[in-house]
């Protein structure tokens, strides 16, 4: 049995967890992160399948370009010189039953202009909400980076970041009814309602922030996918004195005296730190992790956010032939404008109705496949309670009738998309599928989330007085163990679970100070 002490152990390998280790290795402090899983990331990881490599989840990321917003937490951990992210020349391709539209990447006023162009009667009403959006995002811009504690905060927030504060109890359809009365406008403009979990009338203002960034800042793809971003989180805190050990399973938080004091692992060894971050899920890490007695109930009550069904294709050479529009990356498909409608027919488990999205990456990577190959994928959101009938058979490795199942989830969806792509069928090669479950399995996350908590209103907030639990943030109930994941705040994304790693990461440091 092995038993060492460090500075901070990181339970878990997302990159909530290795953006704080590389910030704490970075400013010296001697870093362990144990990782179940054979490869480190999370969800930012990639898979090969023969000439094919596949990222496991991402989509895009926004304002990652030098010098913007959320480039500069990469930066401030160590790897903004490490990744090369391409900018994409549109965001979104919006495929709606009587439109069809580019979004462009990084160009506010273009993105003003096509839609004006195509609701004219709007004019007045786009402008007044893209003006309320970028004043939101301007305030996240300022509040995200000060790491001091939310209570000192507080006084502050309805003054400093006026935008912020007046929209941070509103739903996203409640800040869309006061600018605009056109409904296809209302729906087009938040057709990737999938990359948040939740339509308008349950969502945040999150999409209002992500969506600002997309289209002001740049939508990004990380050269080499996925993987890339996470290894070079890696290279800082293994070239800073700390290591990532794989295929080891954390089973338990050592606590003496109210304090974490270190981690068992699932192989009996045994690590000693100062302090503990889990990077697991805030429900997991008290539960299960810690098992104490002290854990907040409210937390049982908190919504955890939707799952995902994932087709991953290898296409062959022949298929760059049959698209007409080379600058296509994402292309979100809805056979509605009513975007609760569409998420009903997602929970009432009608996916042959429900929207979903075609991403075409080999579009703007070239290197994800060799020769002239292709890399694809489909998304779609899925419910995890649609998947739990197999769950049992899937833990004891009987997968027959779940195999067939996702088989014929994925045939009906490449169907549909070939109402886009014409005989899309004829030119797959390698074909993978992810359910709810296999996103379970790999990542630990609470019914497969893909989000962490979903984004409602009441769960963003980032502070309320009166609950030990409060939006994404947990009263943890033992001294020197951290949350660092899309389960606390700021949340979900790449880009916000970075922050957060920043964040935790720094307010250790400076403890660590004094």
């Amino acid at each position: 049995m092995e038993s060492s002490t460090y500075d901070a152990i990181i339970i878990g390998s997302g990159l909530g967890g290795l953006s704080c280790g590389a910030y704490l290795a970075k400013n010296g402090q001697k870093v362990l992160v144990l990782e179940k899983h054979s490869v480190p990331g999370g969800y930012a990881t990639s898979f090969r399948r023969g000439a094919y490599v596949f990222g496991s989840t991402l989509h895009m990321l926004d304002g990652v370009g030098k010098g913007q917003f959320w480039h500069n937490f990469f930066d401030l951990c160590g790897v903004g010189d490490s990744i090369e992210f391409i900018k994409l020349k549109y965001s979104f391709r919006m495929i709606f039953p009587e439109h069809d539209i580019l979004l462009s990447s990084g160009n506010l006023q273009e993105v003003i202009n096509t839609l004006e162009a195509n609701f004219p009667d709007e004019k007045e009403g786009i402008r007044s909400l893209f003006k309320e959006m970028t004043n939101i995002y301007s305030d996240l811009s300022k509040f995200l980076p000060k790491t001091a504690p939310m209570w000192q905060q507080l006084p502050g927030i309805p003054f400093h970041y006026r935008s912020l504060f007046g929209a941070m109890t509103k739903t996203l359809k409640q800040v869309l009814g006061k600018h605009l009365k056109n409904e296809k406008l209302k729906g087009m403009l938040f057709g990737n309602y999938g990359y948040f979990g939740l339509p308008p009338s349950k969502v945040d203002i999150y999409p209002l922030m992500a969506n600002t960034g997309y289209w002001s800042d740049g939508s990004y793809y990380p050269k080499g996918g996925s993987q890339t971003v996470s290894e070079a989180f890696v290279g800082i805190i293994e070239g800073n004195n700390g290591l990532v050990k794989l295929n080891s399973e954390v089973i338990s938080i050592i606590v003496d005296k109210g304090k974490a004091v270190g981690v068992q692992t699932r192989s009996g060894d045994r690590f000693f730190a100062k302090n503990i971050v889990s990077n697991d899920s805030a429900m997991h890490t008290l539960h299960n992790l810690l098992g104490d007695n002290k854990i907040p109930a409210k937390l049982d009550k908190m919504e955890p956010s939707t799952s995902a069904f994932i087709v991953y294709l290898g296409l062959d050479e022949t298929f760059r032939s049959t698209l007409k529009n080379i600058d296509d990356f994402e292309i979100i498909v809805s056979q509605t404008y009513d975007l609760e409608q569409d998420y009903q027919w997602t929970l009432n488990y009608e996916f042959e109705k429900a929207c979903y999205t075609m991403t075409l990456f080999s579009n703007i990577d070239a290197s994800l496949a060799k020769g002239n190959k292709f890399v694809a994928m489909l998304t779609q959101l899925h419910p995890y309670n649609y998947w739990t009938k197999y769950q049992e058979a899937y833990d004891a490795g009987k997968k027959e009738e779940y195999n067939k199942e996702k088989d014929r989830l994925a045939s009906a969806l490449i169907k549909r998309a070939e109402k886009i792509i014409p005989d899309l069928s004829k030119h797959v090669e390698v074909i993978e599928i992810a359910t709810p479950l296999t996103l379970k399995r790999y990542t630990g996350n609470d019914n497969g989330a893909c989000y962490g908590w979903a984004n409602t209103v009441k769960q963003f907030l980032p502070i309320d007085k009166i609950l030990s639990i409060s939006g994404r943030t947990v009263k943890i109930p033992v001294k020197n163990l951290y949350l660092s994941s899309a389960w606390t705040f700021p949340g979900e994304g790449y880009t916000g679970v970075v922050a957060c790693g920043y964040r935790v990461g720094k307010q250790i440091v400076g403890l660590t100070k004094r």
